[in-house]
């Protein structure tokens, strides 16, 4: 079996979503061809184009639908390629991670040799809002906004919530912890020249702002945002011809629901409790379990996490998941500010969500290329202090799709 390198990645700037100027194919094809750039190749020199989509009919004429369906073969001709292998990834919040995850796959299994992966997102403003279809009967987006009001935010509360539940907490101890996870973020999100919001927040300025789901404050919630990224994935003999540092892709997971799972998804409103329910977040953790096995490693040779953060919560769970140990030790490494550049396990060096917004469909492209910059050592001020060998990144998305990624330094 071949192995897969990122030669090159390219992030446009996090901006305001729903601006309908620079339209998403512009973004995209302009980021695209960056990354070609990077990587010195041309658009005929691909194998395969792979970039997420979405076919979601948000009611709101900045969220593109059917002409996202086909953004691959789209772009493909905006840049000049000619027969290249097309394909559209749409699994929301997780797409960019499972657009990787296939690029990696069709080199590996020795189909391609190089692969273009891309990715753009306009996000509407505000809450993501499903308008009605016949296609989707059951309207399982829809439910928890008509009928109880429930937006993303009142999961995520629910989440956290129940968090300090099991561990014999108080709610507020788990709002301070949240509190300076983003004091923390805020800082690099400062320091990174893509992220769309440089203010650095102090932990009681967080807890200061406006309650929106208990015990989630305003601050602690990321934006929607607008977009793109983008990738060269080689195989390795390839890759090394035209880089000497490539970041090789130890391992590419993707995972989906787990029947009894009782932390409740986006689309319900509640899972079995009491003695029915196994242990939560178990959706979460099995990718990482399967990704560890992938690359042949173990959670202590993880060097270094980008962690979708759509919530200063998610940052929190993610570090229970890839550690695997007791949630206490988590609440010990926030609390010892081991999460920085100069600590024990770097945490969203990038800034994380909570800095760029969400731009939904592509959000795993600010990560990766941010683990790609600290693995070269090319991250500047925001240069991890510890000698780095293996980074990875995880994404959750709507529906129970998940994705986590292992890259490791392949020089």
């Amino acid at each position: 079996m071949s192995e897969s390198a990122i030669v090159s990645t390219s992030i446009t700037d996090w901006t305001d979503a729903g601006m309908a100027i620079p339209s998403p194919l512009d973004k995209l094809a302009s980021v695209a061809i960056e990354a070609l750039r990077k990587a010195k190749i041309r658009p005929r020199d691909l194998d395969a184009i792979i970039t997420t989509t979405t076919a979601l009919p948000f009611d709101d004429p900045s969220y593109i639908t059917i002409s996202a369906q086909h953004f691959a073969h789209r772009l493909a001709e905006k840049i000049g390629s000619h027969g290249v292998q097309c394909m559209n990834v749409c699994a929301a919040c997780a797409s960019g991670a499972i657009a990787f995850a296939t690029a990696d796959a069709m080199i590996k299994s020795g189909l391609v040799k190089t692969v273009l992966v891309g990715g753009v997102d306009n996000s509407p403003r505000g809450f993501y809002y499903q308008g009605p279809s016949y296609l989707d009967p059951d309207l399982a987006v829809s439910y928890p906004h008509k009928v109880v009001g429930i937006t993303n935010p009142s999961y995520w509360a629910m989440w956290a919530r129940r968090r300090a539940y099991e561990m014999g907490k108080s709610v507020e101890d788990i709002k301070e912890l949240m509190a300076l996870v983003k004091e923390i973020q805020s800082a690099y999100g400062a320091l990174n020249p893509h992220a769309r919001y440089k203010k650095i927040f102090t932990a009681k300025e967080v807890l200061a702002s406006p309650i929106v789901c208990d015990p989630l404050h305003l601050y602690m919630i990321c934006a929607v945002s607008s977009g793109a990224g983008a990738a060269v994935i080689m195989n390795m003999e390839k890759a090394r011809k035209i880089t000497d540092k490539p970041v090789k892709i130890a391992a590419s997971t993707l995972g989906s629901t787990v029947y009894g799972e009782p932390s409740p998804r986006l689309v319900y409103f509640a899972t079995a409790g009491g003695k029915r329910a196994k242990q939560p977040f178990i959706e979460w953790r099995k990718p990482i379990e399967t990704a560890y096995r992938q690359a042949g490693v173990t959670a202590e040779d993880i060097d270094i996490l980008e962690a979708h953060d759509t919530s200063c919560f998610h940052t929190i769970n993610w570090i229970d998941q890839v550690k695997g140990w007791e949630r206490e030790e988590t609440d010990k490494l926030i609390r010892n500010r081991q999460i920085r550049h100069d600590g024990e396990f770097p945490v969203n060096l990038s800034g994380g969500t909570a800095s760029f917004g969400e731009a939904v469909m592509c959000q795993a492209f600010v990560m990766v290329h941010e683990l790609v910059l600290q693995l070269r050592g090319d991250a500047g001020e925001r240069q991890a202090k510890k000698k780095l060998k293996m980074g990875m990144c995880t994404a959750y998305g709507a529906y129970g799709s998940y994705g986590v990624i292992i890259l490791e330094k392949g020089w």
